[in-house]
């Protein structure tokens, strides 16, 4: 198993995306589903990522798919013959998607069905096949006909894929976990303190912290010494933003999954007025200074909290040595 990066179009996070094959699939298709479920996990999670691949099982049986009625899709690479109306890709995403490049390239159409899937009101808490339903708009409505072979499920084809979906997505997940994309550059590493996990001794919160900012940093720090994950959410594994983006969530304030959103929430601060709870943004391992790769927490006393990279844990260190690479951002949220 290895892990490439995949670059984005403009306002795209990169994607780590594991190799190799999957049991019961070609090596088209395994790669493909390796795309769907970094692509999606990163921005919408677990769910995000069942829901992608269940789909797309569904429409594709994993295969990027041309179709006569479009042949603008015909250029691109692609693993058969699709002729369900003008639809092409994984998911036989129509023209109103998109185009026929986006739709053809497993990453963007991946993308394109997660900005669709992320518009719908509570989607995370309905049953999977009828999110799915709600994005796609098959003939599956939940309404007996003959074009959904009677189904009263609403989502139906969607469900049907569900065990076959929940099966490649936990195979994936345990190849994932031993990525090494992203994370900080080993400058960053240096401890904070001579304290648990850098953490040190006697450590309190500054008096000023606001009360957003205590539960936001409080949160962050209990979940010391828990190991990195790429694209890990919690409760027992995180990437650096996921750990940003839970910490705040926990102080009732919304920020995006990825570093590229969390550069533009809150406001721009500056070292000098930096509060414990605002997010400090880094070239890290794979980005720049203009598109940054890694975010850490500052927690006050020239202190930051992250999430390092694969096969470390999270920890606290000296905000001077998580900049020694470069400062991308600086933003404040609550």
């Amino acid at each position: 198993m290895s892990a490439t990066i995949t670059q984005p179009q403009a306002n795209r996070p990169p994607t780590c995306v594991s190799s190799g094959g999957v049991s019961g699939l070609t090596a088209a298709q395994a790669q493909n589903a390796r795309v769907i479920a970094a692509t999606a996990s990163q921005r919408a999670g677990h769910q995000g990522a069942f829901i992608a691949l269940m789909v797309a099982l569904a429409e594709s049986d994993l295969r990027v798919l041309t179709n006569p009625n479009d042949p603008a899709g015909d250029i691109y690479a692609n693993q058969g013959t699709g002729y369900d109306h003008d639809s092409l890709g994984l998911f036989q995403q129509r023209p109103g998607w998109g185009s026929a490049a986006r739709r053809m390239d497993p990453a963007e159409s991946t993308n394109l069905f997660v900005d669709a899937l992320l518009r719908q009101g509570g989607w995370g808490t309905m049953p999977p096949w009828t999110a799915a339903q709600l994005v796609q708009r098959s003939a599956f409505t939940g309404r007996p006909t003959a074009a959904n072979g009677g189904s009263t499920v609403m989502g139906g084809n969607y469900q049907r894929q569900a065990p076959r979906a929940a099966a490649l997505l936990a195979a994936i997940e345990a190849d994932s976990s031993a990525l090494d994309c992203g994370g900080a550059p080993a400058d960053a590493l240096s401890p904070g303190g001579a304290g648990t996990h850098g953490l040190p001794n006697g450590y309190t919160l500054p008096e000023q912290t606001s009360p957003a900012g205590r539960i936001a940093v409080s949160f962050a720090l209990a979940q010391l010494g828990k190991p990195y994950l790429w694209g890990g959410n919690g409760p027992d594994r995180f990437d650096c933003s996921g750990l940003t983006q839970q910490a705040w969530s926990r102080a009732g304030v919304t920020i995006g999954r990825v570093v590229s959103q969390q550069l533009r929430n809150g406001h721009v601060t500056s070292v000098a007025q930096l509060a414990p709870g605002d997010l400090v943004m880094i070239p890290g391992a794979d980005g720049t200074i203009a598109a940054p790769g890694h975010v850490g927490m500052f927690i006050g006393r020239g202190l930051v909290v992250h999430a390092p990279r694969t096969g470390d844990v999270i920890r606290v260190v000296a905000f001077s040595s998580f900049v020694s690479k470069g400062l991308s951002g600086l933003r404040h949220i609550g």
